[in-house]
């Protein structure tokens, strides 16, 4: 099997026929319409390589999405872990800076491969290229990101095999839909939650929802709101939206933005999301401190995402990462993911290992009982590891 960087092609009109007949449905976020979107998001040296598999024929087998960037391993860590690193980068400024291939999606969780080859065979020619590149370009790291341990066991055994240590990802959380109104998703809920949700639409009455399918004049409002956000974060901040990647998603069929706007019609805050098959996709949103802890804005978003993903026939909402509370008090539930990494050092391979199931961890969120009923979850097609047959 041979691995080949898609080139310039990929990034033209044309470039969709040949890449996204591999994409199947529910894994929206691996198109070539939606990594033309990322494109637009800056993160320090961030370049993307999206790249083919083919046979020995030279026949196309699969497709994958990978990207070069640099990690600052302070901003995965917590607290105490990034005081330490910044204290030492007086002197060093260039500690737990990593050169890194990153095989995977850049803003958006899902198996980092879609091929008719098995995971574990897929899995087996994307690392040993990437180990390959990194070698090359005398990168320090290679990381694969988004397994799910449970659902790619062989793919987990091939990545140990070649010397990868697991670094277990923040949660992200499924709310899944099994309702066929809202009214019956309340129904479901136990007392208290029910009476949260009624509790949230009362102090929030003033708020008017509204759905926008063309969003591109709101660009700059968009990303200033999800900036205020960004800006109180402590951790994960690798990543930054920009106007260019919010107006690059207003021209996609599947991406809506939902406003909250006060009577004098400003908008209190903002969720972007994508219609993916039987997913809803919760991207990002954005509002001011004030408007979360007076308004109420964050978890009146929350429930009219559940509403307008059971209203348009979807499974499940995938919420994301971060904020684990408030998700999982409207019924998300937790779904572990991975990342595989490897140092070109296997001095620094071990060390890692140690640091990433150790002080990196993030910690397990607490657990909600939120229905009368156990809700069984929703598997997210974005995650799973089946072979796929390219359509014609």
């Amino acid at each position: 099997m041979t691995v080949r960087e898609a080139g310039a092609a990929f990034w033209k009109d044309g470039g969709a026929r040949d890449w996204d007949c591999w994409v199947p449905e529910g894994h929206f976020n691996l198109s070539q319409r939606f990594l033309k979107c990322a494109q637009h998001i800056q993160m320090e040296g961030f370049h993307q390589v999206p790249v083919t598999l083919s046979d020995g024929r030279e026949q196309p087998v699969g497709v994958a999405a990978t990207y070069r960037n640099t990690i600052d391993g302070a901003d995965l860590g917590n607290e105490r872990i990034q005081q330490a690193v910044h204290l030492v980068r007086g002197a060093a400024p260039r500690f737990l800076k990593y050169g890194v291939i990153e095989v995977g999606n850049p803003a958006g969780v899902g198996f980092p491969v879609r091929s008719s080859l098995s995971s574990t065979e897929a899995i087996t020619t994307l690392a040993r290229w990437a180990q390959a590149e990194a070698d090359r370009q005398r990168s320090s790291l290679v990381v694969i990101r988004d397994i799910e341990p449970t659902i790619a066991p062989g793919a987990v055994e091939v990545l140990r095999r070649l010397g990868f240590v697991p670094s277990p990802l923040p949660a992200a959380f499924v709310v899944p839909l099994p309702f066929t109104s809202f009214n019956e998703y309340k129904a479901h809920m136990r007392a208290r939650y029910r009476a949260r949700l009624a509790g949230c639409m009362k102090e929030t009455a003033s708020l008017r929802v509204e759905v926008v399918e063309q969003f591109a004049e709101l660009a700059p409002q968009l990303t200033a709101l999800w900036r205020t956000l960004y800006d109180r974060a402590t951790q994960y901040r690798r990543l930054v939206l920009t106007e260019g990647f919010f107006a690059s998603a207003s021209d996609m069929p599947e991406a809506k933005v939902m406003l909250l706007r006060r009577p004098d019609d400003s908008v209190a805050g903002f969720g972007l999301l994508f219609l993916d098959g039987p997913m809803l996709r919760f991207s990002c949103t954005g509002f001011s401190r004030e408007a979360a802890l007076g308004e109420g804005v964050y978890f009146r978003l929350l429930y009219e995402v559940v509403r307008y993903a059971i209203e348009h026939g979807c499974k499940a909402v995938n919420m994301g990462m971060t904020t684990a509370g408030p998700k999982m008090s409207v019924g998300a539930q937790p779904v572990h993911v991975s990342a595989w990494i490897w140092h070109r050092s296997a001095l620094q391979r071990q060390g890692l290992g140690w640091l990433t199931q150790n002080l990196m961890k993030p910690p397990p969120p607490v657990e909600r009982n939120v229905f009368k009923e156990d809700v069984p979850l929703f598997q997210d097609p974005a995650l799973s590891e089946q072979p796929v047959t390219p359509r014609p």
